[in-house]
């Protein structure tokens, strides 16, 4: 009798253990500043393209200089889009979002998850001209150890 109810309360207590793991995951994957992806996002990353193209592209990717403030970057299989070329002592807030599957982006030093769905910010104000790697963090499909994206800085005008 009592090995049955011992084996009912590990039951129990491992149910509702799954059954909250959702609202722990989302609520330790979000950082905050992160929001619900708009549905127009797709639409803000390709008219910055067309507003701010340089007229080169890097891997088949056009390359987008936008002015400070806010830039938009996608993340899809297995890519970031697109290449951006930001000057050095500007300040950007990057809203970068997963178009398909869960990705993550580490950048600097500091990963943020991306749950398809979710935006999150990420604050960006470099000083030096370097090449900065986006690189995916969350397992996508086979070419995921490939999936990088380029962040070039540059001299301001």
């Amino acid at each position: 009798m009592r090995d049955r109810l011992t084996a009912a309360l590990i039951l129990i207590v491992g149910v509702g253990l799954i059954a909250a793991m959702p609202t722990w995951w989302s609520s330790e994957r979000q950082a905050p500043g992160a929001y619900a992806a708009p549905p127009d996002f797709s639409r803000r990353v390709e008219a910055m393209v067309a507003a701010h193209a340089t007229g080169a592209e890097i891997d088949g990717m056009p390359v987008v200089r936008p002015p400070p403030g806010d830039v938009w970057l996608r993340a899809e299989r297995w890519r970031f889009y697109p290449v951006l070329e930001l000057e050095a002592g500007r300040e950007y807030r990057l809203h970068v979002a997963s178009a398909d599957v869960p990705h993550a982006v580490v950048l600097n030093g500091v990963e943020r998850p991306l749950p398809p769905g979710l935006v999150q910010i990420l604050p960006l104000a470099p000083t030096d001209e370097v090449t900065m790697t986006l690189q995916c963090s969350e397992y996508c499909g086979l070419p995921h150890t490939r999936m990088r994206g380029k962040i070039m800085v540059v001299k301001a005008n």
